[in-house]
């Protein structure tokens, strides 16, 4: 059964308690149906940006234990600065706290840091080596591999960006491989493919990637997230080759034989 309300207000009537909880009620199942089949993870916003030397995580809209919350912005470098003691930590999602305040409930938590989990399966917002205060990876650096991985940068490799079917890298990921692919002179094929994807819609799923990565004739690897990113560079660095058919080969070598063969010169003499 299909159901659809309006809602109707008399000039001068009092809202009754029944319209009030339509309203509230409409917004939240339209977004839990809507993004329902969306992993955990960024759902809008909450990029990464740099100013003054620290590190901020933007307002955005996050699905957390298939809820979703929306936060405000968070000085990541201002948390950090307590953790510099040589020890790897983790910027996750703190312990929820719920309270209710004339029939409003709150659910709300704030980003924390905690010790580093090697397997650490849960939404992040990235980790970081306590030695010394991290930057933001440069989405144009030569090497993109030892640029997201360095010691000197907050690791962003693990952060979910929540997409239909599950999650994927954060877009600031995908902005430093577009960069990469608008650089590169022999495009392939399937790097125009990525290339248009991104720029409409700044993400790309692990599906579409590992397409990506095996049109570009390149082995994918379905491992770590450090794993999947190693893939996408090489598939990035991998030269457009056309394999011609045996057979066309064959028949070209022939075509050229033959006009090798034809090319004769002839003297006209009318005294022969």
């Amino acid at each position: 059964m299909f159901e659809r309300k309006e809602l109707r207000f008399e000039r001068r009537s009092i809202l009754a308690a029944s319209q009030l909880r339509a309203i509230e009620k409409f917004p939240r199942e339209f977004l839990n149906l809507y993004f329902s089949d969306f992993g955990d993870g960024i759902l809008s916003g909450m990029d990464y940006v740099e100013r003054d030397e620290k590190i901020f995580l933007t307002a955005g809209i996050l699905k957390f234990n298939d809820k979703i919350y929306f936060s405000d912005e968070v000085n990541l470098s201002e948390l950090a600065k307590n953790f510099l003691n040589g020890n790897k930590y983790f910027f996750v999602p703190g312990e929820v706290e719920r309270e209710n305040i004339e029939n409003v409930i709150t659910e709300k938590f704030s980003v924390a840091v905690k010790n580093f989990e090697k397997n650490f399966n849960g939404v992040e917002f990235g980790n970081f080596s306590g030695q010394i205060n991290f930057l933001l990876p440069k989405i144009d650096a030569e090497n993109l591999f030892e640029e997201f991985t360095k010691k000197s940068r907050i690791n962003l490799l693990n952060v979910k960006y929540s997409v239909s079917g599950g999650d994927t890298f954060h877009p600031i990921i995908f902005r430093a491989v577009l960069k990469k692919l608008i650089q590169k002179k022999n495009k392939t094929p399937f790097d125009s493919a990525l290339m248009m994807q991104l720029a409409n819609f700044s993400v790309a799923t692990i599906p579409a990637i590992k397409i990506y990565v095996e049109g570009n004739g390149e082995k994918f690897f379905d491992g770590t997230r450090e794993d999947i990113f190693k893939s996408i560079i090489s598939a990035v660095k991998a030269e457009w080759k056309i394999d011609l058919p045996k057979k066309f080969l064959e028949s070209e070598e022939k075509i050229s034989t033959s006009e090798n063969n034809d090319r004769r010169f002839f003297i006209e003499d009318d005294e022969f």
